[in-house]
């Protein structure tokens, strides 16, 4: 079981590092800044909320 643990930390560790490093190419890119706005402002909308019945 830690094992698996391990390896999903690792999964995650690594998604997260290329994220950020896809995030950092795109704010030195013209217009990158804006794509990345865009980027979050789509991924707030598309959350869903907690809203209780």
């Amino acid at each position: 079981m830690g094992a698996l643990l391990g390896f999903a930390g690792l999964a995650g560790a690594r998604l997260a590092l290329w994220a950020f490093t896809l995030a950092l190419w795109l704010i030195t890119r013209p217009g990158g800044w804006a794509v990345l706005a865009v980027t979050a402002l789509v991924a707030v909308r598309l959350l869903p909320e907690n809203s209780t019945p």
